[in-house]
């Protein structure tokens, strides 16, 4: 019982923290947090890749 207890609870810190950092790099208002949390999201999920600054200006514009 108390390895399933941990392992749900590093399951919802771990939700919760990829949950955090998807709508900070998505809704954060400075591209260098966007960026940021961009690259701790690609480390945390693996197999995908943070976006390039290049593609980010284009949605946002260069004077963000």
């Amino acid at each position: 019982m108390a390895i399933g207890l941990l392992s749900a609870i590093a399951a919802v810190f771990y939700g919760s923290t990829v949950s955090i950092l998807a709508l900070t790099a998505t809704f954060a208002r400075r591209r260098t947090l966007r960026c940021e949390a961009r690259s701790t999201l690609a480390v945390l999920m693996r197999g995908r890749t943070a976006e390039s600054p290049q593609a980010d200006r284009a949605v946002s514009g260069p004077d963000s």
